[in-house]
């Protein structure tokens, strides 16, 4: 499938031809509270990594910081990288918001794989675990615009097919799914989720780490995969 993200314009707003009638006027309703208004003006994130990555994450869609998030997107550097994530460009580091070169990235990301970037099992060095971890690891959003609050259940867009086509092509491939949130969403878009036996779902939703705590099963079984087929990458 085509990726429709080679398509985005280079200036605000940032959102695909496609996508924008519905965006404009979920935007536009009087029913719609800021915190989960869709935001433009920074490039969306509807994934981030590597597409064949063994390890896949599933989550809703990428938070907004109103102080921070301008700032960063502002930044060339941060800018490059995140298109650079859109087109699937071959870098060092895929999942470039755990890549320490980035020094305007949040912690947010550093503390969802906080576990795997300490796991010993993967790489001696941290360095070394950062890198796999960054090229073994995909996370794809349920929506792919940003906003402060998820409540986009029913604003369907049509870029979502390739992020559902990456998922399907995941389960292809085999990869280990660990389903951070939106369990109902996923297996309605994706029924194949409900049977597929690598598919591990999240304890937490309001904190969905991803570590022996929270996947319990899938945790060990997702660090077995990325040591199978990773570990050129350290």
């Amino acid at each position: 499938m085509q990726n429709p993200w080679q398509r985005l314009p280079f200036r605000p707003p940032f959102v695909l031809a496609e996508d924008h009638e519905r965006i404009s006027k979920f935007n536009e309703s009087a029913k719609v509270q800021v915190q989960h208004k869709v935001q433009l003006e920074i490039l969306p994130e509807p994934f981030l990594g590597r597409p064949k990555a063994p390890v896949v994450l599933l989550n809703l869609n990428p938070g907004y910081n109103a102080v921070t998030n301008p700032v960063q997107h502002a930044k060339a550097m941060f800018a490059r990288r995140s298109r650079e994530n859109l087109l699937h460009t071959e870098v060092d580091y895929p999942f470039y918001l755990i890549d320490p070169g980035i020094r305007d990235r949040t912690a947010w990301w550093d503390r969802k794989l906080r576990r795997l970037l300490e796991d010993e099992r993967l790489e001696n060095s941290a360095d070394s675990r950062r890198k796999v971890v960054a090229n073994c690891v995909l996370c794809v959003e349920y929506f792919p615009y940003h906003s402060k609050k998820f409540k986009h259940r029913k604003l369907r867009v049509g870029s979502q097919d390739y992020s559902f086509w990456l998922v399907r092509e995941a389960i292809r491939g085999e990869a280990v799914i660990l389903l951070m949130r939106g369990k109902k969403l996923w297996c309605s878009e994706i029924p194949a989720l409900q049977s597929y036996s690598r598919l591990y779902v999240s304890k937490s939703v309001q904190n969905p780490a991803i570590s022996p705590a929270n996947f319990p099963e899938g945790y060990s079984i997702a660090v077995e995969a990325i040591r199978r087929k990773c570990r050129q990458y350290g």
